[in-house]
């Protein structure tokens, strides 16, 4: 009985409707906002202004221009909410080719598996529903518009699988896009090489998801700005300091006293949302200003071959309440680089996010 309870609770994460707190933002396809590599997620979610690799498509596409190598492939695995069941995996495979040094394409593919869960039936009735899954696929484009500068877009196919009823599939599908912004510029700092980068990336522009009883949510529209530090010391030494804040761009819902919700203002157009998203909070500024999450990382680099990692992410307790420290180390040899990253959460309660971790396998195709 207590793993139906288990399970049933955790189906919430996979619904249309998801809340996370009090007065949290209800989306659909919530596995879009999942950190899907160990690099990025050893620096506590941070990736819209850290040098480019590989899984750059998930945090700025605009990057890829300025990488190193002309072309590159991951592929990441991380085992899901781990700290209540053992059957829901999301897989993460990304690469880009460069043209030249002012074009790139990149695509990726990511699929989330649930295995067997429990949802609730027309009754309210609680029945098993196996092949749960939910999958995105992603094509870019990146060019170069100054020396320092670029630009990117996506375009994604997004598809979600609840499960199987009576043996037909219960599933629903949309399209979503992303705009994302780079600058770079070389500088000194303590009569060292280093490295300033600010990002903006908007992500999951799109489509509503519509469900098998025709309601209708919001994609998980996010607004990601960040900035960048990384200072090469005495040749075999980098050290890079970085920090991204984060403002779903989705209509906050309309909360009663007693913190029942009585209007997700789901019924919105998706322009309508998006630009309604900075004013639209019950309590004003002040619970706008809860909306925004942010994530602070580092990481260090010896001969460009040990990596060591940490990082902090932090948001409001009505608004998620997702805050955990991250930590992860990678190695490269050759054309070859492993990276993992670990998550502590320090929110006070048994988080269904604690004690994650990320495994990436990347190859530098540019090597070749």
């Amino acid at each position: 009985m207590k793993k139906i309870i288990l399970l049933s609770a955790l189906i919430c994460l996979l619904q249309p409707e998801t809340v996370f707190g009090q007065r949290a933002i209800r989306t659909a396809a919530n596995f879009l906002s999942i950190a899907p590599d160990a690099r990025a997620s050893g620096m506590g979610d941070v990736g819209a202004a850290t040098s480019a690799d590989a899984n750059s498509q998930h945090w700025n596409v605009a990057k890829y221009i300025f990488a190193e190598s002309n072309s590159g492939i991951s592929l990441s695995y991380t085992p899901w909410m781990r700290h209540y069941v053992n059957d829901i995996n999301l897989g993460y495979l990304s690469g880009y080719y460069k043209f030249d040094e002012n074009q790139s394409v990149s695509a990726s593919l990511r699929f989330l598996s649930s295995g067997n869960v429990y949802v609730r039936n027309d009754f309210e009735q609680l029945q098993l529903s196996n092949n749960a899954n939910e999958l995105a696929f992603d094509l870019g484009y990146s060019r170069r518009l100054s020396d320092k500068f670029s630009a990117g877009i996506e375009l994604r196919y997004i598809r979600t699988v609840k499960g199987a009823e009576q043996g037909a599939a219960l599933f629903a599908s949309g399209f979503a896009g992303d705009i994302a912004l780079y600058y770079q510029s070389p500088m000194v700092m303590l009569n060292n090489p280093t490295t300033l980068a600010f990002g903006l990336n908007i992500s999951n522009i799109g489509t509503k998801i519509r469900n098998s009883n025709n309601g209708s949510y919001f994609l998980p529209t996010n607004l990601r700005l960040g900035g960048s530090i990384a200072m090469n010391i005495k040749t075999h030494h980098q050290l890079t300091v970085a920090a991204d804040i984060n403002k779903l761009m989705v209509p906050s819902p309309t909360v009663s006293e007693d913190g029942t919700t009585v209007n997700s203002n789901a019924d919105k157009s998706m322009l309508g949302g998006l630009f309604s998203s900075f004013g639209d909070a019950d309590g004003g500024l002040r619970e706008e200003l809860k909306e925004i999450a942010a994530g602070i990382g580092i990481e260090y680099k010896y001969l460009k071959t040990f990596a060591v990692r940490g990082g902090c992410f932090y948001e409001d307790t009505q608004k998620g309440m997702r805050r955990y420290f991250t930590f992860g180390g990678g190695y490269s040899f050759k054309m070859i680089t492993l990276d993992i990253s670990y998550l502590s959460t320090y929110s006070g309660v048994n988080h269904p996010l604690d004690n994650t971790f990320r495994l990436t396998l990347s190859v530098n195709l540019g090597k070749l």
